[in-house]
């Protein structure tokens, strides 16, 4: 028989046939990989433990699922309270030359990879769904960049859906900076069966916690036929989950409606690539936001009836000013919600509370955005997403990923509601313990076995390095400072300077 362990004393969020509700001094017993027992200790069901953990003070919850988290070292923090102008990261800013190597080295990705698993794990993510990104990307991921990724994951412990990233198009500058696309179908396969080929090396890895899926990038920058050949492949791999980035800006909705009658949405549901093992990312910027100028059409009712799965990642968009309109209308037509971080820090926290808020202005109502929404997404919302009803809950038979919060302390206040303590005054800095697969992967705060340190270093090296060779790309040969100002004028300390003795 596995050792049995308990946690034990906290606010336990369990589950039962009404959803989630609290359980006060409750108590969780894990056996093996298994949720054996929810409830009070004094209940005589309740099993002995070999193992105790302490959660007084604390909110037990079900691991808490990334539905889309950034899973290297993020450009997009270089363009907040940027222009949209301002460097082009996302982007190889010189003339096209499909040899081109990515900046970053096999060692580099190994880092980048370790310092998104880590900071995901100490965020309380115990699922994430991996986004790769990068300023040299082509037409598909680099080559060791996901088998990076699988390797950090499978070495800490996380539970980790990951994708060898493809799509049909290359974005690229001429030398006077005149943007360029070029559209390649022959490309796009090659980065597709890649993609399957690492579907099917993960399987079996990790005790079965790495899971392949399909991600072509941008359904804008995808034919009719490479989509449809998408959804011929998740049929042939047994069903496994599709991605991809939908309707993300208003310049991707005008564009396909100066083009097209119907909407996107329409569009999709018309070449068959809608369903319940498909998940749209952002979704923002259909018929009815206010910036389309349209009114509401049938969008979310398509949605909902093909059971395809919405993930909302609030933060990054509102550092662009851009919000959905809203959260709350999505949940009353019925759409399947997770929430993903899209950015750094991977904090699930973060975005629960400020989708809320936001919602709360775009509906300019105090009931709007309510944290048992939110809270949904980021559990149940995230493992129907992936068809997995063994995760995002805390009840017997299910799989024990759980993530423990701080609660305590000045900086919480009074503690009337823990919900409501852990969705506005909290943030995942204050995950204190977390379990995937019944095994504690952080405790006390930090990741097990990694030098937290040592790996914040390599982390910041490879930063600058990878800044560096995108500055050194520009077009127009700017500075780093012009091409992304600091928010406030640094002055650096000049060299020659000395301290007294």
């Amino acid at each position: 028989m596995a050792e049995r362990t308990a946690i034990r004393g906290g606010w336990v969020v369990a589950w039962g046939k009404d959803g989630h509700h609290m359980l006060e001094g409750g108590t969780v017993v894990v056996e093996g990989n298994r949720i054996v027992f929810v409830g009070f200790p004094d209940d005589p069901a309740c099993p002995s433990a070999e193992r105790v953990i302490d959660a007084r003070g604390k909110l037990v919850s079900p691991g808490l699922i990334n539905l889309h988290g950034i899973a290297n070292l993020d450009l997009q923090v270089l363009s907040i309270d940027g222009t949209s102008s301002g460097g082009g990261y996302n982007r190889p800013i010189s003339v096209l030359d499909p040899g081109t190597s990515h900046i970053l080295s096999d060692e580099d990705f190994r880092t980048s990879a370790e310092f998104s698993v880590a900071t995901m794990l100490k965020a309380g993510n115990t699922t994430f769904c991996g986004v790769t990104t990068g300023a040299t990307k082509l037409w598909e991921d680099a080559a060791s960049e996901p088998y990076a990724l699988a390797e950090a994951a499978e070495q800490m412990g996380a539970r980790a859906w990951l994708a060898h990233t493809y799509q049909e198009t290359c974005d690229y500058a001429e030398p006077d900076g005149t943007p360029r696309v070029v559209w390649d179908r022959d490309k796009a396969q090659v980065g597709l069966d890649h993609a399957t080929n690492f579907i099917k090396y993960l399987r079996g890895r990790a005790e079965g916690r790495l899971t392949g899926f399909l991600f072509p990038k941008r359904t804008q920058r995808c034919s009719n036929d490479l989509l449809q050949e998408t959804m011929r492949q998740s049929g042939s791999l047994g069903g496994v989950h599709v991605r991809s980035h939908f309707s993300h800006s208003l310049q991707e909705y005008r564009d396909f409606k100066s083009k097209n009658n119907g909407t996107m949405v329409e569009w999709l549901r018309d070449i068959g690539f809608l369903g319940p093992q498909v998940c749209l990312t952002h979704v923002l910027f259909i018929a009815g936001h206010s910036a389309t100028g349209d009114q509401p059409g049938e969008d979310l009712e398509i949605l909902a009836g093909t059971g395809t799965s919405v993930c909302h990642c609030p933060v990054v968009y509102a550092r662009g000013g851009v919000a959905m309109e809203s959260f709350s209308r999505y949940v009353a037509a019925g759409i399947n919600m997770g929430l993903g971080t899209d950015t750094f820090p991977p904090d699930l926290v973060e975005e629960m509370r400020l989708g809320a808020l936001i919602n709360k202005v775009v509906n300019r109502s105090r009931s709007a955005g309510t944290v048992r929404d939110f809270y949904n997404a980021a559990t149940i919302g995230g493992a129907k997403a992936l068809g997995r009803d063994d995760l995002g809950r805390l009840a017997p038979g299910c799989t024990a990923d759980i993530s423990i919060f701080n609660l305590g302390g000045l900086t919480a206040g009074p503690i009337d509601d823990p919900m409501r303590t852990f969705v506005h005054f909290r943030r995942g800095r204050d995950c204190d313990t977390v379990l995937v697969d019944g095994k504690v992967v952080v405790e006390d705060g930090r990741v097990v076995g990694i030098d937290e340190e040592n790996l914040a270093h390599r982390s910041q090296q490879v930063w600058e390095r990878y800044k560096a060779s995108i500055v050194a790309w520009d077009y127009a040969k700017r500075p780093a400072d012009v091409m992304y100002p600091p928010l406030l004028p640094l002055v650096r300390r000049r060299s020659t300077d000395r301290t007294s003795s």
